[in-house]
């Protein structure tokens, strides 16, 4: 065999062969016939070194999942109803696993999907109360590419577990942007989360996945990526835009149905907003896109005359598409062979050069052979097993059913039955009597994968809990104890314990604490009444709090199907219940009430860690004070509510607690401030440390009631008087940074602004009195609306503010120009509340640049 080091060295060997060729040929046939076969090679050299090129080149990977889409959803599979241009084509130019098997419902198939393994092996048995979590310590496909060099990221549904480190990011994603559960309620508008962090996002939910994809995949990057699109579409609640589900609903299928293919009609157009990404990228030739779904359609419709669906261990409930394509490597081609979710990971891993642990215990095998060749004989006797455990009693053998490439053996209430997939497709004739041999052997096949996996189902499945991130459990994970119940009785994602009436009632979770330490629990509850106080018990420790009450009535979630069944919606109101001090290991967390009363609904508990630094040079204090754009009115939005890592903040009750917005509590109508903004700036200049906020703001308090004595009629407080105590508090366990200033609004005015610049400098004199001489002030500008319109009196304040900023040592005013106001135009709205934390860290700095030189 001729070996050649180029393109270049191989054209030059054709072109030589031309040349003897045309040696031997007369003048005329010479130029017509060494043309011929000079293009004829030439072009196959250009393709066979282009083929090499992206062979040798490592690719990226698009691996694309939908929820609920059936074999029968597309176009090119027979339907001739759905619109699937895009997957259609798609298809053309793929490679069609036609006998391509998922598990009967969601979690299991993706846990088999990342893992390589049979779901069960992982720990997965069911979509709910914790049987959908895939155990931590799993080997993911993303933890190999991600440590093999991809960037990895995952946009959409996850349904494999939510607490760290179970989480998509602390399973090899690098990014993750979608939802953790099992479902979702609401498609427009969705409340999705980034890397852990609530995000509230607008459009409709797999338009809004796909937006977050095409950034990922638009983004420049020295590495290839792994870019994982797990679609939560078709899944119901049948949500979708209105003209598309018009289109379908015409009285020849059902709303469901109609709702369905427009949902899929959506995804189809997303898939080709991702795959032109690619394209306007130039990233189509080096990256291998699969499409495949998770398993059977959720309803009956077609499917190609198949048995079953969703939740079947027939044909019809496992049997999905599969298209892979990597234009100029693999040749668009249809294989019958059978195989399953369990062989992307080695697939993918043998053609991207990524490793497999030799500990790595695979149940898939690699395609590669069989793609290229069209056949492989080592897969030629396999079978691929699909088991349902039995969710009341795990312990017990479910269902199960095993494939070969012509039976399919399904074993259901303790019964099996064989069928011959190439000459009864449909599973209409049962031949286990006729076929006693092979029917005994494929059953004793899952008679032994069910005694393997059998520790691995029934095992305790506590919650983890870590310091990384705020760890929520929703209610639906809690064993409960007399009358509570979970709302409609339904134990799904989104649901919630309600009849909690009870002083006998109890609600407890088994978790494991990954580190000792400090630890807030919150409780997320609707209770409509004042006097209701609920204990949290860790061991011997326990925390007691009145509830505030807050009342919500629960809403019929949207459904374009109107004969599906109700589903209710909650929100629900956080407040903490208190501190423990955990050790670190496994225990558990309990709920009781103190009396009998007034019901509570509950929607889980949120723990987050909240340590307080050992040594208070590394606990750095900050003193927010002022009026209301101190204690801020901006809107609180969900991801407000979610704490950032070491960043606390003193509660009115003089504890450390997470900082959450609204920092203050002056008036009911707090909300968004400024101190977050500031804290987390600081935070990223000034890593290792634990910011301490301590909010003493008061909305409309006049300078004079910042005085010793001084009182402030509106909220009847004495906002100086009650600062002291809390930065007394906050001394003993670290020390102050920096005094953040905005107030004035309430000093224009005759008599009050002539006397404001005395009056701040002397209250300034009596912060450093306390916290130190030498403690930087920062002071905001007022707002700059109607600025030409402004009185006399706002621009003395105004000017006050600049001169003291100057007159002072370790003092920087901070511009507010560009920031926009609510509609109030009094107050700051959220945006440049946040924007404004962020200057003042900014002016911190430059004092802290100026002192040192």
């Amino acid at each position: 065999m001729l070996k050649f080091a180029s393109g270049k060295s191989l054209l030059r060997h054709v072109a030589s062969g031309c040349h003897r060729t045309i040696q031997r040929r007369s003048p005329r046939i010479i130029d017509v016939f060494a043309v011929a076969i000079c293009l004829t090679l030439i072009s196959a050299t250009i393709n066979l070194t282009r083929s090499d090129a992206l062979a040798n080149e490592r690719p990226n990977v698009l691996l694309i999942m939908t929820d609920d889409q059936g074999w029968g959803d597309l176009g090119s599979n027979g339907n001739e109803i759905i619109a699937t241009p895009t997957l259609d084509h798609l298809a053309e130019q793929s490679v069609r696993l036609d006998r391509f098997y998922v598990s009967p419902v969601c979690a299991p198939t993706r846990a088999a999907l990342l893992t390589g393994r049979y779901p069960e092996r992982s720990g997965v048995a069911g979509v709910t109360s914790r049987l959908e979590v895939m155990r931590a310590d799993e080997t993911t496909i993303a933890e190999l590419f991600r440590d093999a060099g991809y960037a990895t990221g995952c946009f959409g549904k996850w349904h494999n577990g939510a607490q760290m480190p179970l989480h998509p990011n602390g399973q090899g994603f690098d990014e993750f942007f979608g939802f953790c559960g099992g479902h979702f309620n609401l498609y427009d508008d969705p409340l999705l989360e980034r890397n852990g962090v609530p995000v509230q996002t607008k459009g409709y939910i797999t338009d809004v996945l796909t937006d977050a994809a095409i950034d990922f995949l638009s983004t420049n990057r020295d590495q290839p990526f792994f870019c994982y699109v797990p679609f939560n579409a078709p899944h119901g609640p049948f949500q979708v835009r209105q003209d598309l589900f018009d289109k379908y609903n015409n009285g020849k299928v059902s709303e469901k149905t109609a709702a369905v293919y427009a949902m899929v009609e959506n995804i189809d157009s997303n898939v080709n907003r991702l795959l032109e990404t690619l394209d306007r990228s130039q990233q189509t030739a080096r990256t291998i896109v699969i499409f495949m779904t998770d398993n059977g359609p959720n309803g009956q419709r077609f499917n190609g005359g198949m048995r079953g669906a969703k939740g079947s261990i027939h044909e019809g409930g496992c049997r999905v598409p599969c298209l892979i394509r990597w234009p100029g490597v693999i040749e668009p081609k249809t294989i019958s062979q059978i195989t399953g979710h369990i062989d992307i990971l080695p697939t993918l891993a043998q053609w991207c050069d990524v490793a497999l642990p030799k500990k790595l215990d695979l149940d898939g095998k690699s395609l590669v052979r069989l793609i290229k060749d069209g056949s492989d004989d080592g897969l030629a006797g396999r079978s691929i097993l699909t088991y349902r455990p039995n969710q009341l009693k795990l312990e017990t053998f479910g269902k199960a059913a095993v494939r070969t490439n012509r039976h399919r053996l399904t074993i259901e209430n303790g019964k099996a039955a064989l069928f011959d997939m190439v000459v009864d497709p449909g599973q209409k004739t049962d031949i286990a009597d006729q076929l006693p041999d092979i029917a005994k052997q494929m059953k004793e096949h899952a008679d032994r994968y069910f005694e393997m996996i059998r520790p691995s189902i029934t095992e305790t499945r506590v919650v983890p809990i870590s310091k990384q991130r705020p760890t929520f459990i929703p209610s639906v994970d809690a064993t409960l104890s007399g009358r509570p119940g979970f709302a409609d009785d339904i134990r799904w994602a989104h649901s919630w314990v309600d009849n909690w009436t009870d002083a006998t009632d109890k609600i407890m979770w088994p978790v494991t604490f990954a580190e000792s330490g400090r630890y807030q629990v919150t409780l997320h509850y609707v209770c409509d009444s004042k006097d209701v106080a609920v204990t949290a018990s860790i061991e011997d420790q326990h925390a007691t709090a009145v509830l505030q009450r807050y009342k919500s009535t629960a809403t019929v979630r949207p459904d374009l199907d109107s004969e599906s069944e109700p589903r209710r919606m909650l929100t629900f109101r956080q407040q903490s219940l208190g501190i423990f001090q955990v050790d670190a290991g496994e225990t558990s967390i309990e709920l009781h009430r103190d009396r009998d009363g007034t019901m509570i609904e509950l929607g889980g508990l949120t723990i987050t860690g909240a340590d307080v630094p050992h040594s208070r040079d590394d606990f750095h204090l900050f003193l927010l004070a002022g009026q209301s754009n101190m204690a801020g009115r901006g809107k609180v939005e969900p991801q407000d509510k979610y704490p950032d890592a070491n960043i606390l903040m003193l509660d009115r009750d003089g504890q450390w607690l997470p900082a959450t917005d609204p920092l203050h509590f002056d008036k009911p109508i707090a909300g968004v401030g400024i101190g977050r903004g500031f804290a987390r700036q600081y935070a990223s200049d000034h890593p290792g440390v634990t910011i301490g906020l301590v909010p003493c703001a008061v909305g409309g308090s006049p300078i004079a009631s910042w005085t010793p004595g001084g009182y402030h009629d509106q909220t009847k407080s004495h906002p100086y008087d009650d600062a002291l105590p809390r930065i007394k508090t906050a001394l003993r366990d670290g020390t102050f940074k920096g005094i953040l200033w905005h107030q004035g609004e309430s000093d224009c005015k005759p008599g009050a602004a002539d006397t404001y610049k005395e009056n701040l400098t002397q209250l300034f004199g009596r912060f450093r009195d306390l916290v130190g001489a030498e403690t930087p002030i920062m002071i905001g500008g007022l707002a700059q609306y109607d600025l030409p319109n402004w009185s006399a009196y706002r621009k003395q304040v105004d000017q006050a503010h600049r001169d003291i900023a100057t007159e002072l040592p370790e003092c920087a005013f901070v511009e507010s120009t560009d920031l926009t106001l609510n509609q109030d135009n009094v107050h700051f709205d959220r945006e440049s509340l946040l924007e404004f934390g962020s200057r003042y860290a900014a002016a911190l700095d430059q004092i802290s640049a100026a002192k040192s030189q």
